[in-house]
Order: C-alpha cells, then structure tokens, then sequence
C-alpha cells in the first residue's frame, strides 16, 4: 500500500512538472525574438537543427542571389509541417548563402561552398505579435544578418530594397505559407 502511494506521488509530481513546464514553453514565443520583434540570428543552426534542403543558384546575368543556398528548420518543425502543412507558431527558418568555388577536378568541373555572404531569418507569427514592427509581415518576422556583422540584423522593412526585399521574393511562394517548400526534400 505504501509502495502505490510513493508511485502514485511519484506519478502527480512529475505531471505538475510537465505541466508547468509546457506553460513556461508556451509563455515563451521565441529565444531569436526579444519583446520589440527584434530577430537574433540562431547559433548551432548548422550542426543542431534540421536541415531542410539546398538550392544552387549559378551566377549569370539573371541570378540576383547566386551562390549555395542551405536552409535549415528549428527541431520540431519538420515534423509539425508534416502532420499540418503548415509552419508552426514560433518556427525558425535560416537560409545560409555561401559563395561559389570551382575548379577542375578528375571528375570534370567541380563546384562547392565557399565562404558565407548573408543569412535569413524567418520567424513564424501565427498571432500577429508585432504589427507595428515593419521587419513583420504576413505571418513572419524577417531579418538579414551579413557575414561583415552576423550579429546585426540590417532589416527595417521587410518590403525593403535590395537584400531587404523579403516580399518581392517571396510573394511567388505565397500560396505555401511564403517558403519555397518544393526546394525541401526534408517536408515532402
């Protein structure tokens, strides 16, 4: 009888834990989002999160972002876009562009990953937290950290100009939660 109880204990503490626990995770929207909306660019995306996929973008007279681009999903959100088809609140996506290298090599012209140029960061917002923060728009928060200050998000407006022009981008991805998901072998 006494056994039962210590189990029984055992059993209503770690559940008030859990419990608490899954408040605390849902009082928390994002660690890459302070309470102005302003995105920090993750650290150990490369090695501790998913990643989704990669595109090549070949420098020509059309690319407007030649190089490798490797993207990569917050744990988890992989997952939950499977099950949904939808990205779940507080989901973080970082696209890594690097350079182009090349070189002959035995098996013809090689080309490879080179230094990184830029990161992206998206971050989803299924409750419209920060309307009045133009880096917000469409369900996302959007920023851009350059490889001279990875620290700096250099993002004002997500329908900004240049590299800044998240919209412009992304509008033709619209209709699949803004993300070029058919590049994402990793959500199929």
């Amino acid at each position: 009888m006494r056994l039962k109880r210590i189990i029984l204990l055992f059993i209503t503490l770690a559940a008030a834990n859990s419990a608490s626990s899954d408040v605390n995770k849902t009082d928390t929207f994002s660690a890459y989002v302070d309470a102005e909306g302003n995105i920090s660019k993750p650290d150990g995306f490369r090695t501790d999160w998913e990643h989704l996929g990669s595109w090549f973008i070949p420098a020509d007279e059309h690319a407007q972002g030649p190089g490798f681009h490797d993207v990569y999903a917050s744990p988890g959100t992989a997952a939950a876009f499977k099950q949904t088809g939808e990205f779940p609140d507080g989901a973080v996506l970082v696209k890594e562009i690097r350079g182009i290298e090349s070189k002959e090599h035995t098996t013809g012209n090689a080309h490879w990953a080179g230094d990184t140029g830029v990161w992206f960061v998206m971050v989803k917002d299924t409750q419209n937290r920060f309307p009045d923060n133009k880096s917000w728009g469409e369900g996302w928060g959007w920023a851009l950290f350059k490889a001279d200050n990875p620290s700096l998000n250099v993002t004002t407006n997500w329908k900004g100009e240049g590299l800044n022009n998240c919209y412009g981008c992304h509008l033709p991805a619209q209709q699949t939660d803004w993300v070029y998901v058919e590049g994402y072998p990793t959500l199929r």
